[in-house]
């Protein structure tokens, strides 16, 4: 099988191609402008194509002769979304549009799709079902949702084969650090550069963090899950973890201190996910502690500091 992955030099993207290339899975060709993801990411084996997914002919080029779609190529920040929604939307709308024009003209057999918990918003029950309600509370969660609802359009007028993973909060090594990433990425490199880990409110708040290899593997086996229509899938640990708990955790490895700032009133209060769906139908199994791995993780990003 010939897979491509659009985003594939960033975070989420460079592990599937990790996994495809460990487990011989076939032919990864890796699509991303680098505007985020770094080339080093790529892992010996995969082709890589410069490309834009905001450009048709680009992508159109770039997926002909595959069997499989992972598309993971995004505008990605919750937060940096209020202030930058046209380009939020060019690239988390217009893209996925473009990226599935061109896995319709090329028969591709297999879409699978990046979504976010962002979706749901502010839970009103929890842990949250796919089936929740589902009301965005940021432009990006909007934007997800509307992929969604793209990738449904095309599997009922064209038959593409489409699984939609709605990705919970992940951790792990590879992410491009900034004021927007993941908060284990944020707080472990304010502690690295001597800096406080800052926190908006109290800290109570909770979510659900999940490994980024278990991310991966859970692709893999959507990729190579039967065709049933259009699937739905929360993939996460299934747990809670408080921000502060998080905080103290880095602090008790790193020994700097947390400064809280008044809460933007953007984030959710609490999340957790049912992942028995996942469980079930792609025999998804998450094995990724987040405070057991810290340490492993902290030492990555000191040897990454390095170079």
């Amino acid at each position: 099988m010939k897979f491509l992955i659009t985003g594939g030099a960033g975070f989420v993207g460079s592990h599937i191609a990790e996994e495809l290339i460990r487990s011989k899975r076939g032919e990864v060709v890796i699509f991303d402008n680098l505007s985020v993801g770094k080339k080093k990411n790529i892992p010996t084996g995969c082709q890589f194509i410069k490309g834009d997914i905001r450009d048709l002919k680009e992508i159109t080029r770039a997926v002909r002769g595959v069997d499989v779609i992972f598309h993971n190529a995004a505008f990605v920040s919750i937060r940096k979304s209020f202030d930058m929604p046209k380009e939020e939307l060019d690239n988390n709308v217009y893209g996925t549009l473009n990226v599935l024009e061109a896995a319709v003209k090329n028969g591709i057999k297999k879409f699978i799709f990046a979504s976010s918990m962002a979706v749901y918003g502010e839970p009103t029950h929890l842990p949250i079902k796919e089936e929740s309600q589902l009301a965005p509370t940021s432009p990006y969660g909007l934007s997800k949702l509307r992929g969604e609802m793209y990738c449904k359009v095309f599997q009922n007028k064209h038959g593409l084969d489409t699984t939609i993973l709605r990705y919970f909060n992940i951790f792990g090594v590879k992410q491009t650090p900034s004021d927007y990433v993941g908060v284990t990425t944020i707080f472990i490199n304010q502690a690295l550069n001597k800096k406080p880990l800052t926190i908006l409110g109290d800290g109570s708040q909770t979510r659900d963090f999940v490994w980024v290899k278990d991310v991966a593997r859970a692709n893999i086996s959507a990729a190579l899950s039967e065709k049933s229509g259009v699937k739905v899938f929360n993939i996460a640990s299934g747990k809670e973890i408080t921000v502060n708990e998080i905080a103290d955790s880095i602090s008790k490895y790193l020994g700097n201190k947390k400064k809280h700032f008044p809460a933007t009133g953007t984030e959710i209060q609490r999340a957790r996910a049912d992942i028995s769906k996942a469980q079930k139908v792609l025999k998804y199994k998450p094995e990724g502690d987040l405070l057991k791995m810290l340490p492993d993780i902290i030492d990555w990003w000191k040897d990454e500091n390095k170079k």
